[in-house]
């Protein structure tokens, strides 16, 4: 069989490549496709991937993730032929098209884990049905690239019911502290979940759940016991407290004291004294 690149569409206003290869593959180099997340669905023959030192078996129907800090490399035999579907994505394509609770996919896997989801699971949700009919899409000359588009975000939910219940149960510690340590850095700023939610490529429903399951904490009263923490700092230290309360990062006196007394259940100048 001659190598065939059966349909082939590239669009960098809408952040996305896909290509449909038939014909004999070849052994990449291992490489990092740096803010690049790969969707890779064999149709035939027989590939494997080398994903952080893991060789990877794939088979027919079975469907491929490649998140962009993966280092990895296909291994395929250049005297046999194989077909498969490449889709890639721009980072930025989830939040461009508002679909960035699609992204747990990329964002919430350890290196090398959870890389393949197998050809009966890919039927059961649905995925391959809508790879194909974006194939199809992106076989017509004149198909818009919108639609295309459309059915990328459709694909990508697809995808993403099926990677999100994982997530759920055995999501990395070292996400939730990278979480904390982007809070705590930007805690005397303005803040907010949509701003985390979007940092991290999360719905704010999942990550309201999640931060709770590993700290205990709810995000807003985290939030509120670091600043009224840095507010007791400073009035020990001679500072007023309406400029200690503006300098933590409430809004003002009254939101301070509200988030005070809810915690302690006394006002601050109550319990508070200057040492």
């Amino acid at each position: 069989m001659k190598n065939n690149i059966c349909a082939e569409c590239k669009s960098k206003k809408y952040g996305f490549s896909y290509i449909h290869f038939s014909g004999r593959g070849s052994t990449s180099a291992p490489h990092i496709d740096k803010d690049l997340f790969s969707i890779f669905m064999l149709l035939g023959g027989n590939v494997n991937y080398d994903i952080e030192g893991k060789l990877i078996h794939i088979s027919p129907d079975d469907i491929l993730l490649v998140g962009n800090n993966e280092l990895h490399r296909s291994i395929m035999n250049s005297n046999k032929n194989c077909e498969y579907l490449l889709l890639m994505v721009d980072l930025d394509f989830f939040i461009k098209n508002n679909c960035t609770e699609f992204a747990q996919m990329v964002f919430n896997r350890n290196l090398g884990g959870d890389n393949v989801i197998p050809a009966d699971t890919v039927k059961k949700y649905g995925i391959a049905d809508v790879f194909l009919r974006m194939d199809k899409y992106c076989r017509e000359e004149n198909a818009p690239k919108s639609v295309i588009c459309g059915v990328i975000i459709e694909l990508l939910y697809n995808i993403n019911k099926h990677v999100e219940n994982k997530c759920a149960s055995d999501y990395s510690p070292g996400k939730i502290n990278d979480i904390i340590g982007y809070i705590n850095d930007n805690v005397t700023e303005k803040i907010s979940l949509d701003d985390i939610a979007k940092r991290f490529f999360l719905a704010k429903p999942y990550l309201c759940k999640i931060f709770k399951k590993n700290t205990g904490y709810t995000i807003n009263r985290y939030v509120s016991y670091k600043r009224i923490a840095l507010v007791r700092k400073a009035y020990s230290n001679g500072m007023s407290l309406s400029e200690a309360c503006y300098k933590a990062g409430f809004n003002d006196y009254s939101s301070f004291y509200r988030a005070y007394l809810k915690m302690t259940n006394e006002s601050p100048r109550k319990s508070l004294s200057k040492k």
